[in-house]
């Protein structure tokens, strides 16, 4: 009991330095830090930090300060948040929707997202509203957009961590799931979601194609996942991505059949044909390659033992064949590989 007092008191002198107007920057730093240390995997740390009007502070100090300062407070709300996400309890005191020190938080967090282009504030800040994914009701649509948004940012990172963040709002433990992918579709999510798979690095892929996969679970937003797509990029994918990741193994075929369920006969024979293209476009380098390399073995075959059958004239058929050079003959042989290549391709 003594050691909880003790830890409580230094928590609220060191709010207490990090807000006064008097304590140099360098103190605040330092009071930063300890409070980042103090925080991070601690229920009762935090809730004492939310208790001391911690969090206003922090919201404060994010809005004004620069640099270092900024950033430990951002990363001190990051902790706060990853406790809440996992501690129902906390979660439900520290961020009710009445609770002035959450609003001002969330706000602060929403103008990083959305106007600081800063990368090592802009991940904590998008991990964070993840977290509180469950604190929001289905009218604060307003915490969706920025995160929509940041899917389309050029940083991988970024744009993987906003995915992992509006997964949060839309897999099937957040009761208000719908009303989430209702806000995402109606921000023009699902088109972002789609480059993201096309042309984003492949470690953003298991989040976006989850998070896809989440929005396919609700009836209404069937039909604008098929138009994008969706259905053909989850039929193509390497299976090698399924089985590493367990969220996938079951959610994937789950969707494609669920999607399938709601094609037109005019979108079966569009996603057939899209599917079919798509298929051979990845698969063409690779089938290009082995052609290519089993031609090269047996070009390189050829041309060891014919110098020998060339060195016999009367082993040549009836003499119907004039005496040809090896090298005439290498050239022949060469001609006929690249040609036998090009009819593989052509007919594959």
């Amino acid at each position: 009991k003594q050691h909880d007092l003790i830890r409580e008191n230094i928590i609220w002198q060191l709010v207490i330095l990090l807000s006064s107007e008097q304590s140099t920057l360098e103190l605040k730093i330092s009071c930063s830090k300890a409070l980042w240390k103090l925080a991070q995997g601690s229920v009762s740390n935090c809730q004492t930090l939310t208790e001391t009007k911690g969090m206003l502070c922090l919201a404060k100090l994010v809005a004004k300060e620069q640099g270092e300062l900024r950033y430990n407070c951002i990363m001190i709300i990051k902790e706060i948040t990853s406790i809440a996400e996992s501690d129902n309890g906390f979660r439900s005191s520290a961020f009710t929707s009445s609770s002035p020190a959450a609003k001002a938080v969330v706000d602060e967090l929403l103008r990083v997202i959305k106007e600081l282009d800063d990368i090592k504030l802009g991940v904590p800040a998008i991990k964070s509203i993840g977290s509180l994914a469950r604190s929001f009701s289905a009218k604060h649509s307003r915490v969706i957009g920025p995160l929509v948004a940041r899917l389309g940012n050029t940083d991988q990172d970024v744009a993987m961590e906003a995915a992992i963040a509006l997964k949060k709002f839309v897999s099937t433990d957040n009761y208000l799931c719908s009303e989430h992918s209702k806000s995402i579709i109606e921000f023009e999510g699902v088109p972002l979601l789609m480059k993201l798979l096309n042309s984003g690095d492949k470690s953003t892929h298991p989040h976006v194609l989850a998070l896809i996969c989440y929005l396919a679970q609700h009836d209404s937003n069937s039909n604008v996942l098929i138009e994008a797509g969706a259905l053909t990029a989850l039929q193509t994918i390497d299976p090698k991505v399924n089985t590493k990741y367990r969220e996938l193994e079951t959610l994937v075929p789950h969707t494609i059949s669920k999607l399938q369920s709601y094609l037109t006969v005019e979108q079966q024979q569009t996603e057939s044909s899209t599917g079919i293209k798509q298929f051979f476009t990845k698969q063409s380098k690779a089938v290009v390659a082995t052609i290519g390399g089993r031609l090269k073995l047996l070009y390189k075959g050829l041309t060891v033992y014919l110098p020998r059958l060339v060195k016999n004239p009367r082993k040549r058929i009836l003499g119907a064949i004039p005496p040809l050079k090896t090298t005439r003959i290498q050239q022949f042989l060469k001609a006929k590989c690249m040609e036998l290549a090009l009819m593989s391709v052509y007919y594959l």
